[in-house]
């Protein structure tokens, strides 16, 4: 009896360690299907990548059900289809993934594919805050500035776009730079709205680089610096900023902190005129008549080549 004891027990053992081998490899397995997706991804090897997410999506893997959402969002090797995104990004905020939780409440506040609906972009945002997502951060921030949703709260707004910015999300340093510069529901503050732009450009964000330029070029809440300001301008101009090409078009027509280059400043208000015909046909003008029709041209040409850095 004593050794059929011992023999049951070491059967049940085995048993035990079959049972927690396949579990931990089927998390391993998961795991490793999802890295080989986001590779795969990251290659361009779209049909590869689909086929590495698609089970775990299926057996309910929140962060493969948010990549089957990029993958039918962004239409990358089959078909476009902004619905099955959203149901694939439903599913995986529903599990608790914030930048999927994020997404449908971006759904929610274009009214993408679902009834446009402030209040469940709110519930949405809200729920990828709790998770620590900065861009949802952002989001509801922006949210609570507007009265959209919810009741209109500065402070609250203030608060997420601070949470956000502090974890370096440069469209939260942006929308706090415009808060100071304005004076909304603060006293207005150039000078720290200025370190607010300093902060987004240095994050990344192209239209902060234009802000933080527009201030140097006034001299607003900054000592005046054209050469900063130009600066900005260009970095601006390169990453395919509209306003930062008109600003550096005119710097350059003009001569004011770089030297005078009518024909790059042609070049870069053909670039702008694209998204504001009516703030570059005046400048277009005057300088056609300084330039020669090869100027022009080569210049124009150059424009239809250009692509954002």
């Amino acid at each position: 009896m004593k050794f059929c004891r011992s023999t049951g027990f070491r059967n049940r053992l085995r048993i035990l360690f079959l049972v927690l081998s396949t579990v931990l490899w089927a998390g391993a397995s998961a795991s490793a299907d999802v890295a080989t997706g986001k590779a795969a991804f990251e290659a361009g090897d779209y049909g590869k990548a689909l086929n590495a997410f698609l089970p775990d999506a299926q057996s309910g893997k929140p962060e493969a059900q948010y990549w089957m959402g990029r993958i039918y969002e962004g239409g990358f090797g089959v078909p476009e289809d902004a619905r099955t995104a959203f149901e694939w990004f439903e599913k995986a905020g529903e599990l608790g993934h914030a930048d999927a939780q994020r997404i449908v409440g971006a759904f929610y506040a274009a009214g993408k594919v679902v009834g446009k609906s402030p209040s469940m972009a709110v519930k949405w945002y809200a729920r990828a805050v709790e998770g620590g997502n900065a861009m949802a951060m952002r989001n509801l921030g922006t949210m609570y500035l507007d009265g959209k949703g919810v009741e209109r709260d500065i402070k609250k707004a203030i608060s997420l776009f601070e949470n956000s910015a502090a974890m370096g999300y440069g469209r939260a340093m942006r929308n706090l730079g415009y808060i100071y510069y304005f004076g909304e529901g603060v006293r207005r503050d150039a000078a720290k709205a200025a370190e607010y732009f300093a902060a987004a450009a240095k994050a990344g964000s192209s239209r902060a680089k234009y802000d933080i330029g527009r201030l140097y070029y006034r001299g607003d809440g900054v000592e005046r610096d054209l050469e900063r300001a130009a600066t900005y301008f260009r970095e601006a101009s390169r990453e395919g900023e509209a306003m930062g090409q008109i600003f550096l078009g005119r710097m350059l027509a003009r001569g004011e902190g770089v030297p005078r280059d009518r024909e790059q400043a042609y070049f870069w208000l053909t670039l702008a005129a694209a998204e504001e015909p009516d703030k570059t046909k005046f400048l277009l003008e005057n300088l056609e008549d300084a330039l020669s029709k090869d100027q022009i041209e080569a210049a124009k040409e150059r424009a239809k080549k250009f692509r954002p850095e």
